[in-house]
């Protein structure tokens, strides 16, 4: 197989190297460079995701995303990235249907509904 890909030097604290031999380790990834190529390919896919696609980066509390992790175990969603968007979908849908579609009267929750042909109250 011929190798394409190409090789980059780069100088990083050693803080920030610890860090990622931490990922590493706790991620089992084969190699520090490993670690350093998958965290890159994320990082690209957030800045640069494509034209189709708005891609939203939320920080989670540890609680909420140990929460969350467990909602995914349980069988409840394939991923934590897949429940994250779910969820999303239905806060927008509860909070758009109260409204109707476009283009139609806008009437409150409790509000009376006219029948059809007689005048709104």
């Amino acid at each position: 197989m011929v190798d394409t890909s190409e090789r980059v030097t780069v100088r990083i604290p050693q803080d920030l190297l610890e860090k990622l031999k931490q990922i590493q380790q706790s991620k089992e990834t084969p190699t520090i460079s490993d670690t350093i190529r998958e965290g890159l390919e994320q990082y690209v896919e957030v800045n640069l995701p494509p034209q189709n696609i708005r891609k939203v980066v939320v920080e989670l509390s540890r609680q909420d995303n140990r929460q969350l992790e467990e909602f995914v175990r349980e069988g409840n969603s394939v991923s934590v990235d897949d429940a994250v968007r779910s969820a999303v979908r239905e806060y927008i849908r509860s909070r758009i249907e109260p409204f109707g579609p476009p283009g139609r009267s806008h009437r409150r929750e409790g509000e009376p509904v006219a029948a059809e042909g007689s005048p709104p109250p």
